[in-house]
Formats: C-alpha cells, sequence, structure tokens
C-alpha cells in the first residue's frame, strides 16, 4: 500500500528545510515526507564550502536594484531572528565579521561607486558610510591599502557583513520538523527520485530503488535539477537552465571580513571578491564564474546535460556582450597553467595589492554549480530564485523553486512564499501570531 502524504518535499537544502520546518511548526499540516538523494541535509549548494557564506545583501551586491535588495534583505534577516530564537540555540549558524565593504579602484569606479551609495545603497542601509580616506581605510582592511600605488584611487562603502553555514542552518531545520512527534514527519536520505507522476489525488513520486510515496502537495527545491523535475510536470517549458561552476583561490589570511568588488547591473554573477573563511584560517578569492556540463559539482550528468540542450543557451552567451565578456574572461581564469596567473594579476591584487603570487593557491575544495534561469522567448536571464508555476494556478499544487544565489539568504522567505500556497491549497491553518513573534510582520504573498 503507497504511503501518502500532506506534503513531499524533493530536496533538503535551506530552502526545502525551511519550508518543512514552517509547515511543520506554524501550521497544522499532518505529514511531511522530505527525500534526500545526499546522505544528510546540505550538502550540495547550502554547504559552506561551495557558497560564499554571505548573508544577502550586506549592501555590496551593486547589481541589485534597490526594490530587490530591499525584498532580499527583508526575507534574509529572518535569519539571524532565527538564529536567535529557541529553534536556532545551540546551532552555529550565523557568525559577524569585523568588517564589511565594497571596494572601487579607479576614478571611474569611484564615481560609480557614489552614486549606488546614494541612491541604491544608503536607502536599504542608513549606516553604510562612504569612505575615501586611506589611513581609515586601512583600519578596517589594512592589506587593501598596503603595496597600492600612491596615486591609485580606492574608495568604500563601508558596511556590516555577516556569515553564515547554510549547511548548518538547513540541519538545524530539519532537526526542529522532526520534533513535532504529533505528525508524521519522515526524512528519507539516500533518496533519489527518478520520476514524478500527476494522479488524481495528488502527485506520485517514483524511487530509484522501486518504492512509491504519494502527496497531496509537492515541493521542489532540488537546485539544479529543480527544472528539469518540474519539466515532468508540464511545468517551465519556457526556461532553460543555465549551469554556471564557480570555482575559488585562497591565500594566507589578509582580510578580516568581506571586500567585495564592482558589479555590473544585471548581470546574475557575483564579481570577484575576498572573504574571511569560516574558520578565519584563509582567506578566500572568487567565485569565477564559467559555463560547465556539470549541473552539480564533480557530478558529470550526460542525460541531464543533453536533455537540457537548446540553441538559446549559446545565443544569450555570444549575444549579450556584458555575459559574454565575464564568461570570456573567466574561462581565461580556469586555464591550466596561465588561468592562475591572470587571476592574481586582475582579480586578487586589485583587493590585495601585496599578495605574492606563490601565496595565491587554488582550492577545487571550495566552489560548486548554480544553475540560473534563462527565459527562451525573451533572452531574460532570471537573477536569483524564482518559483514554478510563476503565476499559481487552480489544481497545480506545486511549487518548484529555482534559487541560485542569493536563494540560501532568502530561504526562509521563499519558504515563507512556498506555505503561504501550500495553506491556501490544503485548507491549513497557519500561526500568525507563533510566526510573528519569532520573525515579525512580513508582507501579505
Amino acid at each position: 500500500m503507497r504511503d501518502v502524504y500532506d506534503v513531499a518535499i524533493i530536496g533538503m537544502g535551506a530552502v526545502g528545510t525551511a519550508t518543512g520546518f514552517l509547515l511543520t511548526e506554524f501550521t497544522n499540516v499532518r505529514s511531511v515526507l522530505f527525500l534526500e538523494k545526499e546522505s544528510s541535509a546540505g550538502q550540495i549548494a547550502s554547504d559552506r564550502r561551495t557558497n560564499s557564506q554571505t548573508r544577502h545583501p550586506f549592501g555590496g551586491e551593486l547589481n541589485y536594484t534597490p526594490e530587490v535588495m530591499k525584498a532580499i534583505k527583508r526575507y534574509s534577516d529572518m535569519i539571524p531572528s532565527y538564529a536567535n530564537s529557541k529553534y536556532g540555540r545551540g546551532y552555529d549558524i550565523v557568525r559577524h565579521t569585523k568588517s564589511g565593504m565594497v571596494l572601487a579602484v579607479g576614478r571611474n569606479e569611484k564615481e560609480y561607486l557614489g552614486k549606488k551609495f546614494h541612491d541604491t545603497v544608503k536607502p536599504v542601509f542608513p549606516n553604510a558610510e562612504l569612505m575615501e580616506d586611506k589611513e581609515e581605510i586601512a583600519k578596517l582592511e589594512p592589506y587593501i591599502v598596503r603595496g597600492r600605488k600612491p596615486d591609485e584611487e580606492i574608495g568604500i562603502i563601508k558596511l556590516q557583513a555577516d556569515i553564515v553555514d547554510f549547511g548548518e542552518l538547513a540541519r538545524s531545520f530539519e532537526e526542529n520538523a522532526l520534533q513535532h512527534q504529533d505528525k508524521k514527519i519522515h526524512v528519507k536520505f539516500n533518496t533519489k527520485v527518478k520520476r514524478i507522476q500527476e494522479v488524481s489525488e495528488g502527485y506520485d513520486l517514483r524511487i530509484r530503488n522501486g518504492e512509491s510515496f504519494s502527496a497531496r502537495y509537492l515541493v521542489v527545491s532540488a537546485g539544479s535539477y529543480t527544472l528539469s523535475f518540474a519539466k515532468q510536470l508540464g511545468l517551465g517549458g519556457d526556461f532553460v537552465a543555465f549551469p554556471v561552476a564557480g570555482k575559488f583561490y585562497t591565500s594566507p589570511s589578509v582580510i578580516n571580513g568581506k571586500v567585495y568588488t564592482f558589479q555590473e547591473e544585471g548581470v546574475p554573477f557575483a564579481a570577484t571578491h575576498a572573504d574571511r573563511e569560516w574558520d578565519g584560517a584563509v582567506t578566500r578569492y572568487g567565485p569565477t564564474a564559467t559555463p560547465t556540463l556539470m549541473f552539480e559539482k564533480n557530478r558529470p550528468d550526460i542525460k541531464e546535460f543533453i536533455d537540457n540542450l537548446d540553441p538559446v543557451l549559446l545565443d544569450t552567451v555570444i549575444s549579450k556582450k556584458a555575459i559574454r565578456n565575464i564568461m570570456i574572461k573567466n574561462i581565461a581564469y580556469s586555464l591550466p597553467g596561465g588561468g592562475r596567473h591572470l587571476f592574481w594579476k586582475y582579480e586578487a591584487r586589485k583587493i590585495v595589492p601585496s599578495i605574492p603570487y606563490s601565496d595565491l593557491k587554488p582550492a577545487p575544495e571550495f566552489g560548486g554549480v548554480r544553475t540560473v534561469g534563462i527565459n527562451k522567448r525573451t533572452r531574460e536571464l532570471k537573477l536569483g530564485e524564482f518559483t514554478l508555476p510563476e503565476v499559481p494556478k487552480d489544481g497545480v499544487n506545486i511549487c518548484a523553486n529555482m534559487a541560485p544565489s542569493p536563494g540560501a539568504s532568502g530561504s526562509l522567505g521563499i519558504a515563507y512564499k512556498n506555505v503561504a500556497k501550500i495553506t491556501k491549497a490544503l485548507g491549513l491553518e497557519f500561526d500568525d501570531e507563533k510566526f510573528t513573534k519569532v520573525f515579525g510582520k512580513l508582507p501579505v504573498v
């Protein structure tokens, strides 16, 4: 006899586990099934070795519009609220850095930085400061100034930055969800979903080992594979997945917090930044952003690659100048032999001018793959997260979350929007008063 659940969640990264946590803690849902192909939660995109551990936006992402920055900030602020609540106690989720900043080098970047400071950053982060005095900057980050040419102009936007272990966050969500012994909450690791089929009472999930489960509502938060699952159910036909590999370099620890550099508007890839590693052992530089045939780090998937092939991928890279230039530059940084030297010369030394070439090491233990969605009709690259179906449809009880950076920062916000759809579809009750005591009042979704 098939096991039936109110809600099944595919993928136990930060978004999937956050959805399960909010469901079990703040609604009267009776049964939830978590399915994860890895051996524990938060092992792929949420693992702190695969991302920059940044709680976005801290104000350093100059490619965001004020509206986007404000929306992401409201949801990312839920993470420290959670970490400081009874649910987050006992977990090492959030740490404050000694400094956070956006660095501009040269007159043109300084002028742009000043404009973005007044138009974008200051309205959202009122405590942000614009600084040009090198001596004052050196008090925050000495190595930003040390070894720089005396006539080279620099400026920064001074900010407060947090670092987050999103893997730890995901595991805490899972463990809090499992506290509800009065409900049927099951977690199945090492369980890969092979096929999803719509049936009369909901959705049938077939597992690789022959097992099957049914759910009245389905949440897919499976990272780079979300779009593939959505297409099994007739969703996302207008989109193609654009997998991008992010790689890092490291040096001895020279940065106290986070130093971001100039980012172009409308480009969904972070410019190179330097970050203090979680344990302070090294400084991390990156990520590079290069197209990849893989949907997860070091895991070639020929079938998924072939299924995803579309002329739009090549056309987007060729026709969009900003994307094309970034791809060419980052491909050069990945070349054997010369790539490391180019990255050192044009990226690492822009942030830390005195860094010796011998100190900059490739860091294959860090980095991962993020999938950007491309609208095949408009050729638009989706900046950050989006959910399919984009417009809710009666009888379509699915939330398929595409959540590349800054997705994990907004995991609780994405989950909140998921739960709003689930409660409406299944006729559940949401305990708004209990929720507000932890997270404050959120916008109606």
